[in-house]
């Protein structure tokens, strides 16, 4: 179990790394979450778990950037 969790940990600290997130930031506590997630429902290998997040912080900045108003607007 300890080995679950330290790999978990991994996988979130460079998921949070590479969106320069602050592990003690609300976003931190979602990402993790939903890492578990991932984990509980049959995600098990670290680098799958850390694809499925990056392809799940693609998608949001995605839906961000579509949200933005048209440059000549702002």
């Amino acid at each position: 179990m300890s080995d679950e969790l330290e790999m978990l940990t991994r996988v979130c600290r460079t998921a949070c790394n590479e969106r320069d997130i602050p592990l003690d930031s609300p976003q931190a506590q979602t990402l993790a979450s939903h890492v578990l997630k991932l984990f509980l429902n049959g995600l098990m290998g670290e680098e799958e778990l850390l694809s499925a997040e990056r392809n799940r912080m693609k998608r949001q900045a995605h839906i961000a950037a579509l949200n933005q108003p048209p440059a000549s607007a702002r």
